[in-house]
């Protein structure tokens, strides 16, 4: 079932004294799935966070629908059971971690005798736990995403919205994010997440919608975009006579040798794997692993303009 639905949807600004016409999405239209991470790619300027924005009610479509889980994003009852956390995010600094959690869930509307409970439920999810008396003012950018992540999943939501959740973390807080995001899709929560950093949406997510200059590019399964890229197929192998290798090549493959004698033998995609294979058990050689090679995801999105 589709959780978010984008119809046609075009948001129009007008900017400076001759108010100008900017389009800063046109046309987009795409269906977000329930209980998947999907990632939400372009770069700066590409119109996602105006699609965020649209998706939570603070922006006005100027044409076309959105919908969650079938209601008018525009209504307040569309945001039930939705979190939507920001890139940049907005506390009092005089207060404590502690104090800042306990804040937004009030504002949840979570039961003042449950605010305890989720507290440590949310900080143990965000590995926050024991700096509940930390300042705000104290954590360094990092930790204060960490600590906006943990507001985002007060009162349990089945669809989280993030827009730019990973940017300018550290290295061991990107790998928290990416652990939690796949842990909240294993449960069955719905993820959706802008991003320029395609590492994320490879390691992540199931799905991506991909934005540029304010219109679709395309969307679809992560799996599915990366097949298109396919370059071709990897062997390695313990031993290879070099009378067998010198025939391989001239197939076509590529052979690289390895220190420990192996080799590794990759068949493009157009040279066909079934023959390489057939020569390889003919002459009592045996594969150890055989694996798929395929371009990046960076390199297939935006390597070349034929794409899609």
């Amino acid at each position: 079932m589709d959780i978010l639905t984008v119809e046609n949807v075009t948001k129009v600004y007008r900017r400076g004294f001759r108010a100008v016409r900017v389009n800063a999405v046109t046309d987009v239209s795409f269906a977000l799935a329930g209980n998947r991470v999907t990632g939400f790619v372009g770069p700066n300027g590409a119109g996602k966070t105006t699609t965020i924005k649209m998706a939570m009610g603070l922006v006005r479509p100027s044409a076309g629908r959105i919908t969650i889980g079938g209601i008018d994003a525009r209504l307040p009852a569309a945001r039930h059971g939705v979190a939507c956390v920001s890139e940049q995010p907005y506390f009092y600094k005089h207060l404590t971690v502690g104090e800042t959690v306990d804040f937004s869930a009030r504002l949840a509307g979570i039961k003042r005798s449950s605010v305890g409970a989720e507290r440590k439920r949310v900080l143990r999810a965000v590995e926050l736990t024991g700096r509940e008396s930390y300042k705000v003012r104290s954590l360094s950018k990092g930790l204060q995403q960490r600590l906006n992540m943990a507001c985002g999943l007060l009162g349990d939501p089945k669809l989280l919205i993030f827009d730019e959740p990973m940017s300018g973390l550290d290295p061991p807080s990107r790998r928290l994010f990416r652990t939690l995001f796949k842990a909240l899709g294993d449960e069955g929560r719905t993820i959706f997440f802008s991003t320029h950093v395609l590492e994320d949406v490879e390691t992540v997510c199931r799905d991506v919608v991909v934005l540029d200059g304010g219109k679709l590019r395309l969307t679809g399964s992560v799996a599915s975009l990366l097949d298109k890229g396919t370059l071709g197929t990897e062997l390695t192998v313990r031993s290879l006579p070099d009378n067998l290798a010198d025939e391989l090549r001239s197939d076509g493959t590529e052979i690289s040798r390895l220190p420990d004698g192996g080799a590794t033998i990759f068949i493009p995609i157009k040279t066909g794997a079934e023959s390489c294979q057939r020569k390889l058990y003919e002459n009592g050689v045996f594969c150890q692993s055989i694996q798929k090679r395929s371009m990046p995801l960076e390199t297939l999105l935006y390597g070349d303009n034929s794409f899609g």
